[in-house]
């Protein structure tokens, strides 16, 4: 196993820019997309080049050992596997991952969104008996957004915005979370622990500060293309104070059920107070073209597209409420917004969505399900 040699699956934002950063810091580093995702424009140039240019909080360019489509080349040898790619395709990735993985590797999603649960019962279906460790975090370390390639050259060009206070990850089992964390400090120092992966999974800042402000914003955003009435950027226009007051009610039924639980939300949302939404999201990002905004021509199209709501939804606020049925916690803010959602997109997301039931762990009530995080299977 060669403890310099990280390999980072997906090819979004999150991991170009988790692929750079860590081979700015001398790491070897594998980027790794699965075959049915890798034609992107973005991923192509990556794979040409090799090489990801990082502005902003972080600077310079980096040099990738191996960009790739094979999973099985990209897992060989390597201590740590990150998972930084959309929550839908996480049993996609977990099949993938399960003839390839050896003793001792630990693999982290990013952000996970329970996901973690995913990849061990798909490795549980597929009869893994490698020594692997689960992890996953409430978010990513930064926040990044991947801009054009450079003109002529086609360079992947990834812009970090901030730095994530607390890099927060549970373990599965968490009885050996002291070890992963060590580990894990070795590339973010800023790594801590959580109780497991569902107080991560449910720490997650998005299906916060994405969900509920899309839904009350909808009216602007579908004029967009209509109206032809410009591009909206939501964290620069869309949290006016009525709508903090609903994004500060949803987080609060999320810590509802956390603190049934015996669990507080590792990371802290910018939900937090009225002011840090102003005072942060108000002077957002749209002069520096990175920030995802609904265009007449650009990344977020439609709502029924926009991750915002297609994952956010059936992968966030689906699972806070049926994390709340479960331990008896009312969602009334949650089950709004996802009822709303589901009427908009002509889904039915509390049905489609990831459940406790297609977690795996339906039923098991509050005592139960601590021990079973704890110890494993």
């Amino acid at each position: 196993m060669d403890e310099n040699k990280v390999t980072i699956l997906g090819g979004g934002h999150g991991a170009q820019t988790v692929a750079a950063d860590l081979s700015l810091k001398g790491f070897s580093v594998t980027l790794c997309d699965l075959p049915q995702f890798a034609n992107s424009e973005v991923f192509q140039n990556t794979m040409k080049t090799r090489k990801i240019e990082v502005s902003g909080v972080i600077q310079g360019v980096a040099n990738i050992d191996t960009v790739t489509t094979h999973i099985g080349d990209a897992l060989k040898d390597a201590r740590v596997i990150f998972v930084i790619a959309r929550s839908n395709a996480d049993e996609l990735f977990a099949k993938a991952c399960a003839p390839c993985v050896e003793d001792g590797q630990t693999i982290v999603l990013g952000a996970g969104n329970c996901g973690s649960l995913v990849f061990a019962n798909t490795f549980k279906e597929n009869k893994v008996k490698k020594d692997v460790l689960l992890a996953e975090s409430a978010s990513l370390p930064f926040g990044c957004r991947i801009r054009s390639p450079i003109p002529g050259e086609g360079t992947t060009n990834a812009r970090v915005l901030f730095r994530t206070k607390d890099f927060v990850v549970g373990t599965f089992p968490a009885k050996r979370t002291d070890e992963v964390i060590a580990h894990l400090k070795r590339f973010y120092s800023e790594t801590k622990p959580a109780h497991n992966i569902i107080e991560a999974g449910l720490s997650n800042p998005n299906p916060i500060v994405h969900c509920t402000p899309t839904i009350l914003n909808i009216g602007r955003i579908e004029r967009v293309d209509s109206e032809k009435l410009g591009d909206f950027a939501l964290f620069h226009e869309g949290f006016s104070e009525s709508v903090i007051r609903a994004v500060i009610e949803v987080r609060k039924e999320r810590e509802n059920i956390l603190a049934k639980f015996g669990w507080q939300s590792g990371y802290k949302t910018p939900a937090d107070t009225s002011n840090f939404l102003y005072n942060v999201f108000k002077n957002c990002i749209p002069k520096e073209g990175v920030e995802e905004a609904w265009k007449t021509k650009g990344p977020m199209g439609p709502i029924s597209e926009a991750r915002y709501i297609t994952e956010d939804i059936p992968y966030g606020l689906v699972t806070y409420s049926s994390f709340g049925k479960l331990i008896g916690v009312e969602t009334p803010t949650i089950d709004a917004v996802i009822q709303l959602s589901s009427v908009m997109n002509q889904k039915n997301y509390m049905q489609e969505g990831r459940t406790i039931t297609r977690l795996g762990i339906g039923g098991m009530g509050v005592k139960k399900l601590n021990q079973f995080l704890y110890e494993g299977y």
